[in-house]
């Protein structure tokens, strides 16, 4: 079993292999796009977002207006920030910067954000700039605190929920008559720098990403926010990042801060993924030395940068405001705008997710992909790439010798207390697997299922390293479990797609499996694991 040892700042270098060639490159893109989708809550597909929104005008300046704006996500959940609209578009129909916000005090009513917003703004830009879950006007859900494990099983995370923010933000955008859709990008620093690289790994549609200084091999966030269960179980921050080619990226690195590795490390490599793509020259990168903030050189950057990959009629550069005098317009509610009453908060809103969810869940139950996508979400459950590598795992010391070397036509696979009589009768031989104990974190490390495998899902992928070894050395085999091991060898059986035996598959007590539940449970495991003769 393993050692639940790495934590948000241990070292995750990209590996060289990915991108040795684009195929490479191209099926491991596709792998990690499933496995985000599952660890944000994406997987099943919840039901389309109302996507109401509401907008009152706050503040007329020199050559733009700010609209105070909420935009339901879910029904009765609400993202909220500040709209800011130019005067004089860049088009008939002009681009638009998505601006999420770092993990500052005042997060996005700080000097960088606004005087970005009101650039990008004067030049003939949209700019939406929005808030974490839990800062400023978002009030529905606190921005820290613990996600237990009813927050883990369904997939829920602050993570999943600001991405699926990003997404409907991105997605209201498009519907707009006067912005592009062709030319919506998204940019923020540092825990904005993560939502920006996590919105354009799994949004195609996004024309172009600029995080900055936060994609790194040595951190890979410090907030609960940044930190979905099974998120980085195979990859890290560069490879997620790489998703983004080959559109346009500016990556923005500090000697300062942790991406003071990025000239040596991360740029060097992301710059490979967009040459199997031949696209060198959509990648940029600047390096600087101002520690942990978004100052006046690195903005001016990112103005040219956007003003060339938009071709926008004239170059954005700072305006000359006092940005405090702002920041009463940029707050949400007040009396034009009232904040909803009636709007759930609390465990209120992990409720409605769980009927979102469950909603999903039967209709994607329904459909053609289901059996796929299901096996991808159990395998990503598990940590693994691909399903073959748990083959190469090594067995549990309890297990260390129990496993026979010789072929078998019969071959059953025994868990607990299961029983086998009736495979015996039927001549199949036995290998009864000793007890595995469940072994206790070694830590309290709040982001565990993050980096690590729970107790319980590197208990059932030691089991299917078992049997994919032993799928060659028996004409027929089965599994026969009960208990939580039914639960186990359900995840296993389905991706070794294996025989199972067991009287049920409920849980005498709820196994920390991260979105179980999102999947649909013990229903979704008896849909995809093959029946006992």
């Amino acid at each position: 079993m393993q050692a639940f040892e790495r934590t948000h700042d241990t070292p995750y270098p990209p590996r060289e292999a990915r991108v040795a060639t684009r195929a490479r490159w191209d099926a491991f893109a596709r792998r990690l796009r499933e496995h985000l989708r599952l660890s944000l809550g994406l997987t099943p597909s919840l039901p389309e977002p109302p996507l109401r929104a509401l907008r009152t005008e706050a503040h007329r300046g020199d050559g733009y207006r700010i609209e105070r704006f909420a935009l339901e996500t879910l029904p009765g959940f609400y993202l909220t920030g500040s709209l800011f609209v130019p005067d004089a578009p860049a088009d008939a129909r002009a681009p638009a910067m998505l601006q999420p916000h770092g993990h500052f005090e005042g997060g996005r009513l700080t000097e960088a954000d606004v005087l970005r917003a009101v650039a990008l703004a004067q030049a003939g830009v949209y700019v939406l700039s929005y808030d974490m879950v839990g800062y400023n006007d978002q009030f529905q859900l606190p921005h820290w605190g613990a996600e237990p494990l009813e927050w883990r099983r369904w997939g829920f995370s602050r993570a999943g929920l600001q991405t699926w923010n990003s997404l409907c933000a991105f997605e209201w955008l498009r519907q707009q008559r006067e912005i592009d859709p062709q030319r919506i990008g998204c940019s923020g620093i540092s825990g904005g720098g993560t939502q920006t690289f996590l919105l354009s790994a799994w949004e195609p549609r996004l024309s172009c990403a600029a995080p900055v200084k936060m994609v790194s091999s040595v951190m890979q966030g410090g907030c609960i926010c940044e930190n979905a269960p099974l998120l980085r179980l195979f990859a890290g921050n560069p490879e997620i990042t790489g998703l983004t080619a080959p559109r346009p990226m500016l990556l923005i690195s500090d000697a300062g801060d942790w991406t003071r590795d990025t000239p040596e490390v991360v740029a060097p490599y992301l710059k490979r993924v967009y040459g199997l793509f031949h696209a060198e020259g959509q990648f940029a990168h600047a390096h600087y030395s101002e520690g942990h903030q978004w100052g006046a050189e690195p903005r001016r950057a990112y103005y040219e940068w956007v003003a060339r990959v938009w071709r926008l009629p004239r170059t954005p550069q700072d305006p000359d405001l006092r940005w405090e005098c702002l920041v009463p317009a940029l707050r949400v509610w007040d009396d034009a705008l009232p904040k909803p009453s009636d709007a759930p908060t609390g465990d209120a809103v992990l409720r409605l997710y769980q009927r979102l969810a469950g909603e999903a869940v039967a209709r994607w139950r329904r459909t053609r992909r289901f059996e796929a996508e299901a096996r991808a979400a159990l395998q990503s459950m598990l940590g693994l790439e691909r399903i073959d590598d748990a083959r190469d795992d090594p067995l549990p010391d309890a297990w260390q010798g129990v496993l026979p070397s010789r072929r078998y036509a019969r071959l059953v696979v025994a868990l607990g207390e299961a029983s086998v009589r009736r495979w015996q009768r039927n001549g199949y031989a036995v290998v009864r697997l000793p007890e595995l104990p469940r072994p206790a974190p070694k830590t309290d490390y709040a982001y565990l299922a993050t980096y690590n495998l729970t107790p319980d899902t590197a208990r059932a992928r030691a089991l299917l390293g078992v049997l994919l070894r032993l799928k060659p050395r028996a004409t027929r085999l089965v599994v026969a479990a009960q208990g939580e091991w039914a639960t186990l060898s359900g995840i296993a059986c389905a991706l070794a797609q294996v025989p199972l035996d067991a009287p049920s598959l409920a849980e005498p007590d709820l196994l920390d499996l991260p979105c179980y539940d999102r999947l649909g449970g013990m229903a979704t495991l008896q849909r995809l694991t093959p029946a006992p003769e």
